[in-house]
């Protein structure tokens, strides 16, 4: 019988992922890519093997060249997001308001997915492409159109944004670990997981046919090449990165949210085959045994996906969608166990609140701390397109250059060392080296093109006298080159 979207799980969670969001969209601040779109409107998807993106992004913004149409994308993918806690309240059956929506949080309320928050243009195709892997993942076992409707979700999800098939694998191995603390019929677990295997080698075959066909440029080439001997130093970065931006107390309640999916499947993996072995067969047997290690030890593994195997993935919170998702299977697996241990879903409810709390708090202090690293950076480019302008009327300037970074205001940097996460989100647009830094610039007017510096050029000016001495920098003015050297300290980046 059909039954009607849970309206209260999706007003909850409305209200949870509405915090997360509301401090990125109070910040306003153009993220990296979004300098580049908001003055040129290119597309620029397609290449990255992400076709769809140009697609949704082309039907949102109603055409090309695109716009800045803040905040719609973000707004779009806040009622995506609250959705989908509905979705996942009616699939997996969680009862109330409130378990679902804190179930649902880490997907995008995980600090890793700020960052994927923050991009104006991005958000929509990044946010679509996790809860088309999520439906994926939860779509029911029946019908002759399971095993190919499966596969379209998933295929629509990698051809949006990639890092999304880690949650749709999280999830996926979430389910029978469910299942079994449900007590739910071998046949049916084994039914659900052949159907889930057979769209996901169909997704992925279709998808290598449009990697094929799409990717272009030299950083997508970089990232997308193949390396299998790389899997287990993969594994150790990934989980490296992890440990090193989660170093403080709050970091460490959201690792053991985590990593409570692995006992609790070991322990319901354990318990489903003493109670299913008296009258399983031979073939079921099997799958017992194989379920009891494989459950906890793919938990561990499936927050990197098909990333374990390239050669250079790309270590960026953006990437790290997995480890939301592991969060997210870990609370639902908590929440399945709640009646085997005789415990209200209320009492899961009050535990859940604690890391969503800290998710809450981080969102805030991020938010903040990217407003104000977009008031400085933003002052600092206006000082130095003026700088730029008025060394111009003195002497033909046929580029600039930078020496360092602009770094951090006084406020950030206190953030950041309480919050060591942040230093992975908050870019320094003014950067040596960056293209982006000439984006920056260009925001605030005409400026030459950016050029590199030679060391030995970069020591020489030790000697010279600055031609403008400003707080941030200096500026020499060397071969016709405006060189801006930064003298800001940094606090340096805690992963290395």
């Amino acid at each position: 019988m059909h039954r009607s979207f849970p309206r209260r799980p999706f007003s909850a969670a409305l209200v949870l992922f509405g915090l997360i969001v509301w401090p990125i969209l109070h910040a306003n601040r153009l993220y990296i890519d979004d300098m580049g779109r908001a003055s040129a409107g290119y597309l620029g998807w397609g290449s990255d093997g992400r076709p769809l993106a140009n697609v949704l992004m082309e039907v949102v913004n109603a055409g090309t060249p695109l716009t800045d149409i803040t905040p719609l994308p973000q707004l779009g993918a806040l009622l995506l997001l609250a959705w989908l806690a509905g979705l996942i309240a009616r699939r997996l059956e969680l009862p109330g308001s409130w378990l679902p929506a804190l179930c649902a949080l880490p997907l995008a309320g995980s600090p890793y997915y700020l960052e994927n928050l923050s991009y104006k243009f991005d958000v929509l195709t990044m946010t679509s492409a996790l809860v088309l892997a999520v439906v994926a993942a939860l779509d029911p076992v029946r019908g002759k159109w399971q095993v190919p409707r499966k596969m379209l979700f998933l295929l629509m999800a990698l051809c949006l944004y990639q890092p999304a098939a880690n949650a749709y694998l999280l999830l996926v191995i979430a389910q029978p670990v469910i299942g079994q603390l449900r007590d739910a019929a071998p046949a049916v677990l084994l039914r659900q997981l052949a159907s889930q295997i057979g769209a996901t080698l169909l997704a992925c075959l279709l998808y290598v046919f449009v990697l094929r066909h799409t990717v272009r440029g030299g950083y997508s080439n970089a990232h997308s090449g193949i390396d299998p001997k790389a899997f287990l130093s993969n594994l150790g970065h990934f989980w490296h990165y992890i440990r090193m931006t989660l170093t403080s107390m709050r970091g460490w309640i959201l690792l053991i949210l985590a990593g409570l999916a692995v006992p609790l499947s070991l322990l319901g993996a354990l318990r489903y085959a003493i109670r299913q072995w008296p009258r399983a067969g031979g073939g079921v047997r099997l799958a017992l045994c194989l379920a009891v290690p494989l459950l906890p030890l793919s938990l561990l593994v499936a927050p990197w996906g098909p990333m374990l195997a390239l050669a250079q993935p790309v270590f960026a919170p953006r990437a790290m969608i997995g480890f939301g998702a592991l969060m997210t299977a870990s609370a639902l697996i908590l929440a399945a166990a709640a009646p085997r241990l005789r415990t209200d879903h209320r009492y899961v409810v009050g535990l859940l609140v604690v890391p969503a709390a800290v998710m809450v708090l981080i969102a805030s202090v991020y938010g903040n701390s990217l407003a104000r690293q977009k008031t400085y950076e933003d002052n600092l480019s206006g000082n130095m397109v003026d700088d730029i302008a008025a060394l111009q009327a003195q002497t033909p300037l046929d580029g600039i250059a930078l020496v360092g970074r602009a770094g951090h205001p006084p406020v950030v940097r206190h953030n950041m060392r309480k919050h060591p996460i942040l230093a992975e989100l908050l870019p320094v647009h003014l950067t040596q080296g960056w293209g982006w830094a000439e984006e920056q610039l260009r925001l605030f007017g005409r400026v030459p093109p950016m050029r590199a510096v030679a060391p030995e050029t970069v020591a020489a000016l030790a000697d010279q006298k600055p031609d403008i001495v400003r707080a941030a920098y200096r500026v020499f003015v060397h071969d016709r080159t405006a060189i801006f050297v930064f003298t800001t300290t940094e606090v340096p980046s805690p992963v290395r």
